[in-house]
């Protein structure tokens, strides 16, 4: 689907940039990423992403080649360059910014790779952990003895064509992380101690909008436009989530994820269901809000007025046309509702 020669333009670098790992900004890149290669849209990944957290995320992209070595009974990885411009994908999926150092006998820079393939008329999409910034990293040295490497400079972040911040509140990543959704356990316990304590991820946290404020102010996202999209517990849930993700994404919007729950919380199949269909949306969406309340349509109007949003992606009406009749569709109340909100009814699932 490559519409012009890859060597007349010069590639974009999408970072996505958080606090530390294990908060979903790999994962978020790559859920992005199999967006586009939905879409069509040739799709490379950079990085071995057999893990069991990752590997779903991986499917639709194209593996590109990599060089394995051995030093000090460690294995290192780095991308074959040479091979993977002679058929260079549309986008390329690099993954962690500071572990593109390639090998020891061929040490490259990270930016400097980065620059060879947006040169080659690549996109590249990578991921920067904050204590990995220069003026973050003694930050995260003082506050845990441990001094990442290598360091990436800021620079990055104003070369940069987009900046998407993954920016949980450092309260919910520990309460993620110990119901355990976050990390294995061995893994878990290692970044209660270090990059995952509460305290570290505050002063990472007001640093890096310190930084952001000061080098490359985040002003986009106020001015994109914002779309709502309904998480519900059935099961074309899923589907309607990713197509409006999707349109979105092609829009240039945001897309705010709402889950009207039921007054008492509703049965155990229900908020099992939900609860799957509200971690699918945290991939997708740039923010999940939570309501509890019975009228539906008159939540979700609530929600869009705060959020100041421009429409609302809904799925086709599911009650039979009786139903409709005596209580009224909830599209039929969203139109007749609000004027100012754009509604686009997206299609059922394929079958």
């Amino acid at each position: 689907m490559r519409s012009e020669s890859a060597s007349h333009r010069y590639g974009e670098h999408r970072i996505y940039l958080s606090l530390a790992p294990g908060i979903g900004c790999t994962r978020r890149l790559m859920a992005d990423a199999q967006l586009l290669a939905a879409q069509g849209y040739d799709v490379g990944i950079a990085f071995n992403a057999s893990s069991d957290y990752l590997c779903d995320f991986a499917r639709g992209l194209r593996p590109l080649p990599l060089i394995y070595e051995r030093q000090n009974n460690q294995r290192i990885e780095a991308l074959d360059l040479e091979t993977i411009l002679r058929d260079p994908p549309q986008i390329i999926v690099l993954g962690n910014l500071a572990h593109q150092h390639g090998l020891p006998d061929q040490p490259i820079e990270p930016l400097k790779l980065v620059e060879q393939l947006r040169m080659a008329g690549v996109a590249v999409w990578s991921t920067i952990y904050a204590y990995n910034l220069t003026t973050i990293a003694p930050i995260f040295t003082r506050l845990t003895d441990i001094t990442p490497t290598p360091i990436i400079p800021e620079t990055a972040l104003e070369q940069a064509s987009e900046l998407v911040l993954i920016d949980p509140e450092p309260i919910d990543i520990i309460r993620q992380l110990d119901e355990g959704l976050l990390l294995a356990p061995p893994e878990a316990e290692q970044a209660r101690s270090t990059s995952l304590r509460l305290d570290v991820l505050n002063q990472l946290r007001a640093a890096t909008h310190a930084l952001l404020e000061i080098r490359r102010p985040l002003s986009d996202s106020a001015e994109r436009p914002r779309w709502l999209v309904g998480i519900g517990f059935n099961p074309s849930a899923m589907y309607l989530l990713q197509r409006a993700a999707d349109l979105a994404y092609g829009m240039g919007a945001l897309l705010i994820g709402v889950h009207i729950r039921p007054p008492g919380g509703g049965s155990s199949g229900y908020r099992l269901a939900a609860r799957e269909h509200l971690d699918y949306a945290d991939e997708l969406c740039h923010e999940v809000v939570i309501i509890e309340e019975k009228d539906v349509a008159a939540a979700m109007l609530q929600v869009a007025h705060e959020q100041h949003a421009t429409g609302i992606f809904i799925g086709r009406p599911v009650r039979s046309r009786w139903d409709e009749l005596r209580g009224g569709s909830l599209l039929t109340k969203l139109i007749n509702s609000d004027r100012d909100l754009d509604i686009f009814v997206l299609a059922d699932a394929p079958r």
